[in-house]
């Protein structure tokens, strides 16, 4: 009985070593690169996949793949930012086993424009829009630096560039020359000089800053 059970097993090892070996005969390893660009750079993380079969690999980061498949068997290759390729192995080989290069072509992708909003919704955003202080626009920066008081407060606070001062040592000289030879007349009975001084105490350029 033991000697029949065991003929049995050894049977039933050799003819599943048998089909083994003829299902590895019928298959064809399949090894090759991907490649894209000119000059032609590596695609990694190529995806490959055996059409209506659960199988298939993926590219390493030189673009190398290397797996087993049938004849005929359609490969499709895709990666992101390129377009699909597809390989069909041939039924005329001699030997179990083939090399190809696949080459990918660049693909553009219009993504759609996302608008992402911390509010849950267009009611919310309009309510904490009134509540905020925008900055000014342009237009409104515009008025506010041709605003007469602004100007008058920048004036005040302006230095004289160079030509002021030229203009400014030229009347000093001027007058050195008009009263040459004679004292120069006291400014505190010049009824103009009060009225300038009077206008500028009421224009606030004596006040402390």
């Amino acid at each position: 009985m033991n000697r029949v059970l065991y003929s049995l097993t050894f049977f039933a090892i050799l003819f599943t070593g048998l089909a083994n070996a003829q299902d590895a005969e019928d298959k064809v390893l399949l090894t090759g690169v991907v490649l894209s660009g000119d000059p032609l750079v590596p695609v990694p993380n190529t995806n490959i996949i055996i059409q209506n079969k659960n199988r298939g690999t993926a590219s390493n980061e030189n673009g190398f793949f290397s797996f087993y498949a049938d004849v005929n068997d359609t490969l499709r290759f895709s990666a992101v930012g390129f377009k699909d390729g597809e390989y069909i192995v041939p039924d005329e080989l001699n030997q179990n086993h083939y090399s190809i290069v696949q080459i990918m072509t660049n693909d553009t992708i219009w993504l759609q424009e996302t608008i992402i909003f911390p509010w849950k919704d267009y009611e919310t955003f309009g309510d904490e829009l009134v509540k905020m202080n925008p900055p000014p626009s342009d237009e409104q920066l515009a008025q506010m630096n041709l605003d007469d008081a602004k100007l008058y407060e920048k004036s005040l606070n302006l230095y004289m560039d160079g030509s002021a001062n030229f203009k400014y040592q030229t009347k000093l000289y001027a007058d050195r020359m008009y009263f040459a030879g004679q004292v120069p007349p006291m400014q505190i009975f010049n009824p103009f000089a009060w009225a300038d001084f009077i206008k500028s105490i009421k224009n606030g350029a004596y006040k402390k800053k």
